[in-house]
């Protein structure tokens, strides 16, 4: 699931906690607390370990608009691109079978 990677590292500087710490509180390691704060990617477990952490509703750790990084560079690029991308597969395909069958 999709956290608010913001509101947990916000979280996280007003308890006054290093990532260690708060590691250790919710009993995951630190790498996990990583790319959580990182990417914002974490299991049902792990988000209802950092809500009690916390103090507060899982809800309310959910990211409100689930687009991820990498979803947002993908809608970044221009229509035309991936257009183009498919028609010159297409031409350079057909221009081998021309080839091929010669």
């Amino acid at each position: 699931m999709q956290l608010n990677t913001t509101l947990i590292r916000q979280l996280r500087a007003e308890k006054g906690w290093t990532q260690q710490q708060l590691a250790d509180i919710c009993n995951l390691s630190l790498r996990t607390i990583q790319r959580v704060e990182l990417h914002g990617i974490a299991s049902l477990e792990t988000s209802k370990a950092l809500a009690v952490a916390f103090g507060i509703e899982r809800q309310q750790l959910l990211q409100e608009d689930p687009v991820t990084e990498h979803q947002a560079r993908q809608y970044g690029v221009p229509i035309w691109v991936p257009v183009a991308t498919f028609l010159t597969g297409i031409l350079v395909g057909s221009l081998l079978l021309l080839f091929l069958n010669r």
